[in-house]
């Protein structure tokens, strides 16, 4: 699932509709930022990668979220963890994405951070009917 594919689009709605509603408790969650997208590389030069995204669920209801009722989506609980992070704008494609984590990464390295190579983690704070300043991330897990 590329970020300029129409998977992209059809996972980012699968999560959507879940917290508009489409839960086991049929509540509506509020939207949260940023959007976050996992990525692990496919092993070898034509194996497909693995993109996993997410939404953050609000603090007050971690403890018991609502279930989904879709069977692609499911509740994650996520392990603190470091990233080293570089912010840019725009309406990046895959390429944009994979030139700011490069250069993230050429960057971390300078300063002497050590930097996992997978996952890469990608993340949009900003609504997609934004034009200007928009706020986009790429981070790598330290």
């Amino acid at each position: 699932m590329p970020h300029d594919g129409p998977e992209q689009l059809e996972a980012f709605y699968r999560l959507f509709n879940y917290i508009d509603g489409s839960n086991d408790v049929e509540t509506k969650i509020p939207m949260t930022v940023p959007v976050t997208m996992r990525i692990l590389p496919g092993e070898g030069p034509n194996c497909e990668s693995n993109f996993t995204m997410s939404f953050y669920i609000p603090s007050d209801m971690q403890v018991t979220p609502p279930q989904p009722t879709d069977p692609l989506v499911y509740v994650e609980e996520r392990s603190e963890f470091t990233v080293a992070a570089r912010r840019f704008g725009g309406f990046p494609t895959d390429l944009g994405w994979s030139a700011e984590a490069a250069m993230l990464y050429g960057l971390a390295s300078e300063e002497g951070l050590v930097v996992r190579d997978v996952p890469l983690w990608t993340s949009s704070y900003t609504d997609i009917s934004v034009i200007v300043d928009r706020r986009n991330e790429v981070w790598l897990e330290i």
